[in-house]
């Protein structure tokens, strides 16, 4: 069967999640031809001989970005049966049913795709007995895609299909509104497809199959300043989280639960990423510590094989505290850096977010680093329903003092809060009253702050940010101008900003972060894709 993968964005370097099943398809003898569209075009030939599309969604950005490129696929290969995958597939499942997605899967998908693709192959089988191909029959390759039944058990009583209100998107803060308990993303079995919507089977992980993507060195690099730049790979060593951030959209597909790769999968993908030129490894995981023996015992393993070559993993502020003890460790196996959503110095924001971390945590876990010559990159979502102008002037004054300036990337200070559905946000009762009905184009549920003074700083900052990272500035020069607007728009005087000249620091060039809006540019993107997909063009498909 030939199955394209697509990816519409995964902060800046080459997708786990069309690699991975990559191996998985091509391995069971199906031709899959893989599109990364921030690196390459999609290829026209290939989405119109495809006899399944399936589009990999991890985060808002990339699903924003689908949901603008969905049309144009089924236009151009109407047969073709379109399936979404990955975290933001099941908790949007409703609005990509609308569009003409027929299957959903999330959690761990790999499994999931290989059975739909059977389904499919025997489906197509029984259609055209005579060894006709779907081009030389009448026959619509939508009749590929499982109808659902005419009718279905509800509560006991049997129900036409399509006669009950859609349990999705549309009426979750209503139904949280009305007092029920928190509904979790369905795992069952849906009428409409034969896949469970979200699958926590344990999986034997295979070595993810990189062929048919743009070259590393395409993507994002390692900055070292005073040193130039590094090729970074990336891989991941387990996925879901064990914790149960109320703002995170992990939550509504793991529910606490979490998956390990093995270690020699893990090790292989490096293997092959440094053959191929990687100087530096990205660890994509939620959370690195979520399993601690198998982390610590991979580092080491990775170190004593690619001595020289560096790592990054991302780690919670509260992990970071209570395995303290580790991080040496960290430091000693080649560890540049450490990623920790901190969000927010507020503790009020903290305990309303569920993080798990204070204000204090977080100043302690900062100044470990610096006692242990580490170095940490927190990121932050500056703008929350509760954030105030002092607030925000708080942080500023926070990253300053702690000499962090250089350590966080401009557009982390300009980042809001997004609500999606199935977020456990939506338990507060002061988020269910503050929250407008679900936007189904921007795929969350919108909220504005009291104060109208500090969404607008929200956008000031946004602006700002980008404007630094078109001109190449320095963080510090951004901070600075960061800093000046946001005293401006609270009416304070701008006071000096006293830092002490901070040590530079390594960091990705990949400007833009997983719960950030999609920019402009992105959008424009996505469009010149859509072109692209109708314009008929030769040469190889790209399978492999």
């Amino acid at each position: 069967m030939k199955i394209v993968l697509i990816s519409t964005y995964e902060l800046g370097r080459q997708p786990f999640g069309l690699v991975s099943p990559a191996a998985w398809l091509r391995g069971r003898g199906h031709a899959v031809a893989c599109f990364d569209l921030t690196r390459q075009e999609l290829a026209a030939v290939a989405v119109r001989s495809a006899e399944l599309i399936a589009i990999y969604l991890p985060m808002h950005t990339a699903t924003r970005l689908a949901c603008k490129l969905i049309p144009a696929l089924r236009e151009q290969n109407p047969g073709a049966h379109v399936c979404c995958y990955g975290l933001y597939a099941p908790m949007n499942a409703e609005y990509l049913r609308s569009l003409g997605v027929g299957t959903i899967l999330g959690g761990e998908f790999e499994g999931g795709l290989v059975r739909l693709a059977e389904r499919l192959e025997e489906k197509r089988g029984k259609i055209f007995p005579q060894g006709l191909k779907p081009g030389e029959s009448q026959s619509s390759m939508s009749e590929l895609k499982l109808r659902p039944p005419a009718a279905e058990r509800i509560d006991g009583a049997e129900k036409p299909w399509g006669s009950e209100k859609p349990r999705g998107y549309e009426d979750s803060a209503l139904r949280y509104r009305g007092g029920d308990t928190l509904k979790r993303t369905p795992t069952t079995l849906l009428p409409s497809q034969s896949e469970p919507m979200i699958s926590m089977e344990r999986l034997k992980f295979e070595v993810p199959d990189r062929a048919g993507l743009a070259p590393i060195a395409k993507y994002a690099h390692l900055i070292v300043p005073g040193d130039g730049y590094r090729l970074v790979g990336s891989t991941e060593a387990s996925r879901g989280c064990k914790h149960l951030c109320r703002h995170c959209p992990i939550v509504p597909v793991y529910n606490g639960m979490f998956r390990i790769v093995d270690r020699d999968v893990v090790l292989a993908d490096v293997r092959q990423q440094v053959a191929a030129g990687a100087q530096h490894i990205s660890f994509g995981d939620p959370d690195f510590f979520n399993g601690m023996r198998h982390a610590m015992e991979l580092v080491e393993a990775f170190h004593r094989e690619f001595p020289v070559v560096t790592y990054d993993v991302t780690i919670k502020i509260e992990h970071l505290r209570k395995q303290e003890r580790h991080l040496a460790q960290l430091r000693d196996t080649g560890c540049l850096f450490v990623i920790s959503a901190v969000e927010s110095v507020d503790d009020g924001i903290l305990a309303r977010l569920d993080k798990g971390h204070t204000r204090e945590d977080f100043l302690y876990v900062a100044r470990k680093f610096r006692e242990l010559g580490m170095t940490l990159h927190p990121t932050f979502v500056p703008f929350t329903p509760w954030t105030t102008m002092e607030g925000y002037l708080d942080l500023l004054r926070v990253l300053a003092a702690e000499e962090l300036i250089e350590n966080v990337a401009p557009i982390q200070l300009g980042i809001r809060l997004l609500i999606p559905e199935g977020s456990r946000l939506l338990e507060l009762e002061e988020v269910r009253r503050m929250v407008a009905a679900f936007d189904a184009e921007s795929l969350v549920y919108p909220w504005r702050n009291a104060d109208a003074g500090v969404d607008a700083l929200s956008e000031t900052v946004q602006s700002i940010a980008a404007d630094s990272d078109r001109k190449k500035e320095s963080r510090a020069a951004a901070f600075a101008r960061i800093w000046e607007a946001a005293h401006a728009a609270a009416g304070h005087v701008v006071p000096e900003l006293r830092v002490r000249e901070a040590r530079a620091v390594p960091f990705l060039s990949e400007p833009w972060y997983c719960c950030a809006e999609p920019t402009r540019d992105q959008l424009v993107a996505i469009g010149g894709a859509r072109e692209k997909a109708r314009e008929a063009a030769g040469g190889a498909d790209g399978f492999v």
